[in-house]
């Protein structure tokens, strides 16, 4: 597969695998069901629905989602919903999981059970790729959404889950930059002993067939012409195809920054189980909001 570099090819790519199954859980709002009648019209993907019937009809009645042709699990209370929607990806019946009217928290506590979720041993982490405008690929951005402060053996787990998308998205070698304030490690900056830590591994042999170089900072991991007035020697520098942020605040300011003043398009999704879950926000785009199913379904 070649390298996937825009959303474009990314959906074109993703029809190649129709069929894939997403478990939504608890769709009772207009938003998670404007995703779902997104991956009915296109045939991108098969929702199956978790929930109470009738609250699902009430919000799909608003948008216009016809959903008699939906197969519609009618389970009224939610914590079985939620649970049954779950089991059914760890079953193979499903193939995606999908977040509805329930916080993060909630679903991802059953997702990471670890008799009847998706648990792998590997630390779960969010991940954003970007499709910014004027930009020759796809960037992704982690963790701006569910790891706070990440020890140095989290932000490994990160970079495996954010590397992993990346071959799937065709990138064979991928270039990943641990972003710090600054490019030298300074023992009273974490963040720069952790990316120096992590890049070390990586020659190693750590994370298979990828680059990781740091600490850099972002306009070293942006432009190599900033790199080469520095005189930073890197091969990332400049060609990041990930930008792995030290902090939670880091990588959601970074994300957000590109959408609202450079209007990128985001997909999210959170890697590090046995399937990919879809989180989709009020705030997105109708681009955006299918960008991900289409990553997910790429991903499953």
């Amino acid at each position: 597969m070649e390298t996937i570099k825009n959303f474009d090819e990314l959906l074109v790519e993703a029809k190649k695998r129709p069929g894939q199954g997403i478990a939504v859980a608890l769709p009772h709002d207009k938003n998670t069901l404007h995703a779902v009648k997104d991956a009915v019209e296109s045939g991108l993907a098969v929702p199956r629905l978790y929930g109470n019937r009738e609250k699902i009809a009430a919000a799909a009645g608003e948008i216009g989602l016809e959903i008699s042709s939906l197969e519609i699990f009618h389970l009224p209370d939610n914590s079985e919903a939620v649970q049954t929607a779950v089991l059914s990806v760890k079953k193979g019946e499903n193939h995606i999981l999908m977040k509805g009217t329930m916080s993060t928290g909630t679903l991802l506590k059953a997702a990471l059970d670890k008799n009847n979720g998706l648990n792998i041993g590997r630390l779960a982490s969010h991940m954003i790729v970007l499709d910014i405008p004027g930009f020759e690929r796809l960037l992704i951005s982690t963790d701006g959404g569910l790891n706070i402060a990440p020890t140095l053996m989290e932000k490994a787990d990160i970079l495996k889950n954010a590397i992993d998308v990346a071959h799937r998205l065709g990138i064979a070698r991928p270039k990943a930059a641990c972003l710090a304030a600054v490019e030298s490690v300074n023992p009273k900056m974490q963040a720069t002993l952790d990316a120096a830590c992590l890049s070390k591994m990586a020659d190693r042999g750590v994370f298979g067939d990828a680059v990781v170089d740091g600490p850099l900072a972002i306009d070293n991991i942006l432009s190599a012409e900033a790199a080469k007035k520095k005189g930073i020697v890197s091969e990332v520098a400049g060609h990041a195809d990930i930008v792995m942020a030290p902090s939670i605040e880091t990588a959601n300011v970074f994300s957000k920054t590109l959408n609202y003043l450079l209007h990128s398009s985001n997909a999210g999704i959170v890697m590090g189980m046995s399937a990919p879950v879809i989180l989709p926000s009020r705030a997105s785009d109708p681009k955006s909001k299918y960008a991900s199913l289409a990553l997910g379904v790429l991903v499953s």
